[in-house]
């Protein structure tokens, strides 16, 4: 099954979502809370529709790509050569430059892809039951999302990672705030808030769970996108988790990639740290005289 049809199917059947997601992480026992943690009920959100939901997501895809460039990252100048003779026209020509908008990175700020990020994450919060029975709204949905995996594989994904620069200076943590970030899946928790709970590992360390998970394409291991409504924090064992919920989790890069991308790594840098092989010696050619002759 390919990944919109998955995604499409995440959506219809949201109240199996995150059973489905533990049994992915099956292969590792995930930890168990024997009693809830102190957590605050679900903070009330805006009540929006489909169609707002679709609309915010309409708005999260054209503003991921820099207005100055339209996303390619380089813009066509005209530009006039110098005319060699007098009374002559000089030449006109096209040239192409680095945008001087986005520093060539074809995205658009990051404050602003951020704040549409929000808007998303909030208005899908909003009417989780109706937006799971709603076609229109899904079907867009699924195309915006498969726009953000794409836009998340590249080094554009720095403008998301700022979510968790926040999160590690202790910003972005206040429940009924919306948050979004990338980071590592690993097996999922058990919380005692009655499903389990996909887990998170942001680059600053710190772990997110997130709770009913509205759509999920990504399994343990994976790189992944997650959004949601920050909750509270929720201490089960050694390990203090930041719960959201009413998100979604979107895969960036599998597991297998992943590996091959650490692999290539480890071998240019191991290429690096290694000195060149030293050509081998090549016998000087041989002169005619020098060969012997036949006898006759």
């Amino acid at each position: 099954m390919n990944p919109t049809l998955r995604t499409m199917l995440a959506v219809a059947c949201c109240a199996l979502a995150v059973p489905a997601a533990a049994q992915d992480a099956a292969p590792v026992a995930a930890e168990s809370s024997a009693a809830s943690p102190a957590l605050p009920a679900p903070s009330a959100v805006k009540k929006t529709t489909p169609s707002q939901v679709a609309q915010a997501a309409r708005s999260l895809r054209r503003s991921m790509a820099c207005e100055a460039c339209g996303g390619d990252g380089a813009v066509v100048r005209q530009r006039t050569r110098k005319a060699e003779k007098l009374f002559t026209k000089g030449q006109i020509y096209h040239e192409q430059d680095a945008c001087s908008t986005c520093k060539g990175t074809g995205s658009a700020k990051p404050e602003l892809i951020m704040q549409r990020f929000d808007a998303l994450v909030l208005a899908m919060a909003g009417c989780p039951d109706e937006l799971a029975m709603n076609a229109p709204a899904t079907k867009i949905l699924t195309e915006v999302f498969d726009s953000i995996t794409d836009f998340a594989r590249t080094r554009n994904a720095e403008a998301i990672d700022k979510a968790a620069q926040r999160l590690a200076g202790g910003f972005g943590d206040e429940p009924g705030t919306p948050l979004v970030a990338i980071g590592v899946l690993k097996p999922s928790v058990d919380l005692g808030l009655g499903a389990v709970s996909m887990v998170m590992e942001l680059p600053s360390g710190a772990l997110i769970a997130i709770d009913e998970a509205q759509f999920h394409s990504a399994k343990s291991g994976d790189r992944a996108l997650g959004a949601g409504i920050v909750r509270g924090h929720a201490i089960v064992g050694k390990n203090d988790y930041l719960v959201v919920d009413r998100g979604f989790v979107l895969m960036v890069t599998s597991e297998k990639d992943l590996k091959i991308q650490e692999e290539e790594a480890e071998a240019a840098r191991r290429a690096a740290r290694e000195p060149a092989p030293e050509p081998e010696p090549r016998d000087p050619p041989r002169e005619p005289d020098d060969e012997e002759m036949p006898e006759r």
